[in-house]
């Protein structure tokens, strides 16, 4: 008995030696593995629009052309992407199998981080313009080594091994590298508000893009209420975000599985729409007031075309928006102080709690 307490204490020590020497073990290997790159997936900042850091061109119809404002992501699964043609200017039936979509640098040396095969899926057609819509083929992410990327995307596997889905998704891995691909190009965040007899809703949403003469499209989870409510009512206002206001902005992600807020009891004031008289945030520095024109449900999502019918700017300000991680990697990748502060102004622009430096950024 009278030995035992100097042994007990003697082998906790030694044990937190070991463990010591295994967490430093794991350090230097994620080091050795991952670098710099072990960001969050989801990364947000503050940018102006329209951004002029990527370009997105359209390859295998003749000369490239620049998609950049005329495409969006329509829908997650299966991954469905959208780019429109003015009518009579869409590619023909051999030139459909062999287009795919560029990321680009805009400046500099116009590299490419990018690209994505697409297989032609389906068409919609609308006055003066023909939207196509197109599957995933092939992806390929260059902001990372490849090696590094492997290592990412085996991390990434395993952790969904390990953890449940509850997205209610079932992206295929093609599916998922391809959508790493399009948010090279940065995502921006919009408050969207809808009114109906219920009394209406304000969410987020970043699955949206401009077609051009006017038209826009975004894309809604078709198992949440509000994308119905916008089936419904077909009216919508599109807020912009400005980066000082982005946790509020995240915050209201629980409405979509709302039919109605209380306007009076959101946490921020509201003003009305001057086309349609839509509850809008005060704070918001842009409003763009739109008519849906078409419905399109496609396997998660539903396809929203809507038309602009106003747009009110009321001042030029840094905007919410969300890149991933590996492309935050490669536009900082020579800059460790100001990546690692971008990692911390992430957490602050999420709501969520400034971890220490180690646990937000391997150096």
């Amino acid at each position: 008995m009278k030995a035992a307490e100097p042994f007990n204490i003697s082998r906790l020590t030694l044990r937190e030696f070991y463990m010591s020497i295994i967490q430093q073990t794991r350090e230097l290997l994620k080091l050795l593995v991952f670098g710099n790159t072990l960001l969050p997936q989801e990364f947000t900042l503050g940018m102006v629009d329209p951004q002029a850091e990527i370009s997105v061109w359209l390859h295998g119809a003749g000369e490239p052309l620049d998609v950049t404002r005329r495409h969006s992501t329509v829908c997650s699964d299966p991954f469905t992407l959208c780019v429109s043609f003015a009518v009579g200017c869409q590619p023909d039936a051999k030139r459909l199998r062999s287009l795919s979509l560029h990321y680009r640098e805009r400046s500099g040396d116009k590299r490419l981080l990018g690209e994505i095969g697409l297989k032609y899926a389906d068409s919609i057609s609308l006055p003066g313009m023909e939207l196509l819509l197109f599957r995933a083929g092939s992806a390929n992410n260059y902001c990372l080594p490849p090696l590094r990327l492997c290592a990412h995307y085996l991390m990434q596997a395993y952790s969904q091994w390990r953890k449940p889905n509850t997205s209610g998704l079932r992206m295929s891995f093609l599916d998922q590298r391809a959508a790493i691909v399009t948010f090279i190009r940065a995502h921006p965040v919009a408050l969207v508000s809808s009114v109906d007899a219920s009394g209406g809703n304000i969410f987020p949403m970043n699955l949206m893009g401009e077609l051009g003469n006017g038209r826009f499209a975004f894309a809604l989870k078709d198992s949440r209420r509000a994308a119905h409510l916008v089936e419904r009512t077909r009216r919508v206002a599109l807020s912009s975000v400005p980066i000082s206001q982005a946790a509020l902005a995240f915050r209201l992600a629980l409405n979509h599985f709302k039919d109605s807020v209380v306007w009076e009891e959101l946490p921020f004031a509201t003003r009305v729409s001057i086309a349609l008289k839509i509850p809008v945030p005060a704070f918001t520095p842009r409003v763009r007031e739109m008519l849906v024109e078409k419905v399109h449900p496609i396997g998660s999502h539903t396809l929203f075309v809507a038309t602009m019918v106003h747009e009110e700017i009321l001042s030029k300000v840094p905007e919410l928006c969300v890149i991933h991680g590996f492309y935050q990697a490669w536009r900082l990748r020579k800059h460790r102080a100001e990546l690692q502060a971008s990692v911390r102004k992430d957490s602050l622009n999420k709501g969520l709690r400034v971890e220490k430096e180690s646990d937000q950024c391997t150096a």
